[in-house]
């Protein structure tokens, strides 16, 4: 479970998961300090690691040899009003694999755990102490 607390700081969350411990912050226009994160950039960093992750498995998993693998990501909340939220990604794989060998790794790790995440259903339950 992800523990959320307040810092004392306007706006700064420390964020912690019992072992790991990162921060969230808003930008100073909305009264925060702009030292961390923002949540949505919280939200699409796990994608993009999720993805990324996914991709270096798939190329172990099919003995491809690559250099590096760079995810860049964001998303557009324009739409969020008609129940949209939009991500969008560029894939990098770097090395010497063919543009089909890529498009394929690219196309399986469409599927990673968080892609999942986001495309489920969701549903917030509050639960009492």
């Amino acid at each position: 479970m992800i523990i959320s607390s307040s810092t004392g700081e306007d706006y700064v969350i420390r964020l912690s998961d019992g072992e790991h411990v990162s921060y969230a912050d808003v930008p100073e226009e909305s009264g925060g300090k702009n030292q961390y994160q923002r949540p949505g950039d919280i939200l699409t960093s796990a994608f993009a690691a999720c993805l990324n992750m996914t991709i270096q498995r798939i190329l172990k998993e099919k003995n491809l040899s690559y250099d590096k693998v760079v995810i860049e990501a964001d998303f557009d909340w324009s739409e969020l009003e008609e129940n949209q939220l939009d991500f969008f990604y560029i894939v990098d794989i770097q090395g010497k694999l063919t543009e089909q060998q890529k498009e394929e790794v690219k196309a399986e790790a469409k599927e990673c755990t968080v892609c999942q995440y986001l495309q489920a259903k969701k549903v917030l339950t509050e639960i009492k102490k």
